[in-house]
């Protein structure tokens, strides 16, 4: 009977210390989906999946919540990492943007993926498969420009 009330203390003293570093769903994480990125964009398929490994985990909306990200202080932390990323730019709601705006993300995302801006370092450090190399990181700015210019080309008609 002493082996049980202590074993439940315990179990109770940790759930209250442990309570306040384990952080419940929030919006951010509820909002999934596992539809199609760039829908409408003529991305080939080597393109793409770049784009799925390095950029997807935060420009979308299938990201994909780690166990430490339920933890306090890193759930606050990667969560306004996502919500300002998917603010920027939501590859999941690409047929949603005008070609204005495709264009002139396009535009970003030529120029902090060649300049090795995107994806951030601290993301990389834990995340090493999404580092993008020099090679790769040419290939989608090689894609935004031709995307751009189908774009230009289209809204001209």
């Amino acid at each position: 009977m002493r082996r049980i009330l202590a074993v439940s203390a315990v179990a109770v003293v940790s759930g209250l210390l442990g309570a306040p570093f384990f952080q419940p769903s929030s919006a951010i994480r509820q909002s999934s989906s596992q539809a199609p990125i760039l829908v409408g964009a003529h991305a080939d398929s080597h393109v793409s999946s770049i784009i799925e490994r390095s950029c997807l985990n935060c420009h979308s909306l299938q990201t994909e919540w780690p166990a430490y990200s339920r933890v306090y202080p890193f759930s606050r932390m990667i969560e306004q990492d996502v919500e300002t990323a998917r603010i920027h730019l939501n590859l999941s709601r690409w047929e949603t943007y005008t070609d204005d705006q495709k264009s002139r993300m396009l535009a970003e995302i030529g120029s902090v993926v060649r300049n090795h801006i995107m994806p951030p370092r601290r993301y990389t450090i834990i995340h090493p498969q999404a580092q993008l190399s020099d090679s790769e990181a040419n290939e989608i700015y090689r894609w935004t420009r031709t995307e751009r210019r189908l774009l230009n080309h289209s809204s001209g008609d």
